[in-house]
């Protein structure tokens, strides 16, 4: 008899747990759905069953969890940042397109002057001009932002390659009345995209040549068996917490007070040495801004 009612009691204990877990599994599944459904939830199942094979069934959901907070934190950072390049964009254009369309309606005036139709059509030369980069960088960045395009690396002696693009630059630094000091090592080799590596250089001297003011320099030199590519020059207009934003794309520290200069030049650099698995560093220390690529 006591057989009977030990058995009788087991069924009713394991009859009552059974049923609790059954509650707790509709509570659990009612939390699923609820969480599914909300955004911006961080919230995780909890169960206290002794149940391992319950309890590894909610370590899979809570990870599940995790990973759909994650990616819904991703997808509003990327709309965010979406909403932002369009903006940029449309900023970008719409500044020289309405500069252009001011000295075109100038130049519809009879009673222009042939010295002055002559500035303006320089004026507009220059707009279109900056037009046409600010196209062609948004294509570039679109590309290497999404990784299409192999690069065609090849070794070249970057010694003579950063010669001959520095010395292409000449008059735009006499222009500006300043002759950069170049510290170049001779016989220099590295595995480099030509096309990569010269955009690489454009973009430097360019930004150098738009906002230093004062002495410039371009170093090519090896440490510890790397080559290490410099640019320097003086930029008292910057602070230290415009620094670390440099690179990022749109971002200009002077694009509030100026309402020129895309920022984009800045982001191709960083994508590109990513791409050629080279490291791309910026610092500036006593108003002097240096940009540092390490080529492995």
């Amino acid at each position: 008899m006591s057989m009977v009612y030990l058995l009788g009691a087991i069924i009713v204990m394991l009859l009552g747990w059974i049923i609790l877990i059954k509650k707790q599994l509709r509570t659990t599944s009612t939390k699923i759905k609820d969480i599914a459904t909300r955004r911006d939830s961080n919230e995780q199942l909890t169960m206290d069953v002794a149940s391992p094979e319950i309890r590894q069934l909610l370590l899979h959901v809570n990870e599940l969890l995790e990973a759909k907070s994650k990616t819904e934190r991703q997808f509003q950072s990327l709309n965010k940042e979406l909403r932002e390049t369009i903006e940029n964009v449309s900023h970008d254009l719409r500044t020289p397109l309405t500069s252009l369309s001011g000295y075109l309606q100038l130049m519809e005036r009879d009673t222009l002057t042939s010295e002055e139709r002559e500035k303006y059509s320089l004026i507009i030369k220059n707009k279109i001009q900056t037009l046409t980069e600010l196209v062609e960088n948004f294509f570039v960045l679109s590309k290497l932002s999404n990784e299409e395009g192999k690069l065609r690396l090849e070794s070249m002696n970057l010694s003579d390659f950063i010669t001959e693009s520095v010395a292409s630059y000449y008059e735009d630094f006499s222009r500006k009345g300043i002759t950069p000091e170049l510290l170049i090592a001779a016989g220099i080799e590295v595995n480099a995209d030509r096309k990569a590596l010269q955009r690489m250089v454009d973009n430097f001297i360019s930004n150098m040549l738009k906002h230093g003011d004062g002495p410039m320099s371009i170093a090519l030199t090896k440490q510890n068996g790397k080559a290490v590519l410099a640019f320097s020059n003086r930029a008292s207009q910057l602070t230290e917490a415009d620094v670390p934003r440099l690179i990022e794309r749109f971002y200009t520290a002077d694009r509030v007070r100026s309402g020129n200069n895309t920022g984009l030049g800045l982001a191709i650099i960083d994508l590109l040495t990513k791409r050629l698995g080279a490291s791309f560093t910026v610092k500036w220390r006593d108003e002097i801004l240096m940009f540092t690529v390490i080529f492995k």
